[in-house]
Formats: C-alpha cells, sequence, structure tokens
C-alpha cells in the first residue's frame, strides 16, 4: 500500500496525451510556449523533493510506450522540413544579395530532448494499477457512454484510466489530503466541453469530479494554475 503524500502536497494526474503533447510536431501552428514552460516547471517541482505528486495509471504507461516512437518521428520529420525550408530561403535570399542567414543547427536533436523530458514524467511518477472493481466501473462507464466513452468509439481504456484516477483520488481524500489534485489531458473532445471560451469537465463527469475537489486542466498551464505553482 502505498504511503500518502503530506496532506499539504499538491497531486497531478496525468493522461497520455499529457505527455506526448511534450514530443509533437514543435513547427506546429497550434503550439503554445507557455504550455511547454509550465510542463518544465511542474516537472522539476515533481523531482525537487516531492513538491509536486505525480501519478501515472498503468494504461498511461502502457500507451506511451505504444505511440512515443512514432510521435517522435513524426517530430523529427516536421524540424527537417523546416530546416530544409529555412536553406531555401537563405539561397533565395543570397541570390537577390544578402549575406544574412537563418542558422537552424539548435534545432538538431530537439525531439530527442523533447523526449527525454516525457520520460522524466513518467520516471518522477508513482504507478498507479487498476483493480477488477476499477475494470468493473470503467466497463459500466463505457457501456453507458459516460465521458470519456461516446457512442461509436471503443473508450475502454480511456475510461480504465479515468476510474482509475478517481479511485485513487477518493482514497486520497478520505486520508486527509486537502491540497488541489487536478487531472491534466488536452483530449478536450472526450473530457470538455466550452463555456464562456473555457475548456471545463463535461456535464455528465462534473459531479464526480466536483464530489472529489478534482480540477480538470486541458494543458499543463492550466494544470500549473489549478495546482497554484
Amino acid at each position: 500500500m502505498p504511503v500518502p503524500p503530506p496532506k499539504d502536497t499538491p497531486v497531478l494526474c496525468l493522461d497520455t496525451c499529457a505527455i506526448l503533447d511534450i514530443m509533437r510536431d514543435p513547427t506546429r501552428e497550434t503550439i503554445r510556449i507557455h504550455e511547454h514552460e509550465a510542463s518544465l516547471t511542474l516537472l522539476r517541482a515533481a523531482e525537487s523533493d516531492k513538491k509536486l505528486i505525480v501519478l501515472v495509471a498503468d494504461h498511461v504507461r502502457e500507451e506511451f510506450g505504444g505511440n512515443a516512437d512514432n510521435v517522435q518521428a513524426e517530430a523529427k520529420r516536421a524540424i527537417v522540413k523546416f530546416q530544409n525550408r529555412l536553406d531555401e530561403l537563405n539561397a533565395l535570399t543570397g541570390l537577390y544579395g544578402s549575406s544574412r542567414q537563418i542558422d537552424a543547427s539548435h534545432w538538431e536533436d530537439h525531439e530527442l530532448r523533447c523526449r527525454e523530458v516525457a520520460d522524466r514524467w513518467l520516471k518522477v511518477g508513482d504507478s498507479i494499477s487498476h483493480s477488477d472493481q476499477i475494470l468493473s466501473r470503467a466497463s459500466s462507464r463505457s457501456i453507458q457512454a459516460r465521458s470519456p466513452a461516446r457512442k461509436g468509439k471503443d473508450s475502454i481504456k480511456d475510461c480504465v484510466i479515468l476510474e482509475t484516477y478517481l479511485d485513487r483520488v477518493r482514497k486520497l481524500r478520505e486520508d486527509g489530503l486537502t491540497a488541489p489534485i487536478v487531472f491534466v489531458s488536452s483530449n478536450t473532445r472526450d473530457y470538455a466541453e466550452l463555456s464562456e471560451g473555457e475548456a471545463e469537465v463535461r456535464n455528465d463527469i462534473k459531479d464526480e469530479f466536483e464530489s472529489l475537489e478534482l480540477e480538470y486542466a486541458p494543458n499543463m498551464a492550466a494544470a500549473k494554475h489549478f495546482l497554484k505553482f
């Protein structure tokens, strides 16, 4: 039985996509620098005398292992494409008399550095396994199409991940933990709906989150805010 964290230590529950987001194509238009800054701030807090407790469900580790290499490879291809484009632009401006060049050498191995950070998140996280009871609750959630499940979508793994965290958070609250607890997932399609431009947890699971004083964060920046770092 794991030792519960101190009552004033905040807790972060990681979904798979929140870790993979660190590694995704860095040239995409949707990238947000402050989210990466928040991720690194929280990671350092978790690695520094456990100022932040990180929980990682076993299914999250499995999903990361099954997807990380592909995400890393996609990021590498995007970086090479970006570098090649800069080379072309440098050549074009050179033809018209400019001696200035854009140096993109610092992009070399960027995808490897991002992978190292993602691996650090998994290393610092406390593993949580699921019980038969959790599997049963996840199955019921999926059959009833309650978030993160949806009709016509195989959502059992997502349901197991959520039920695993709900079970652990319930135990932490029963043990007297009063600090903020946040579940972070950029899978807003399955977990969130917009309210005045902000992503909030879906109505059909809102009561579950509120009863446990569990916050939903669509990205690391929001998680950092809720965790008060």
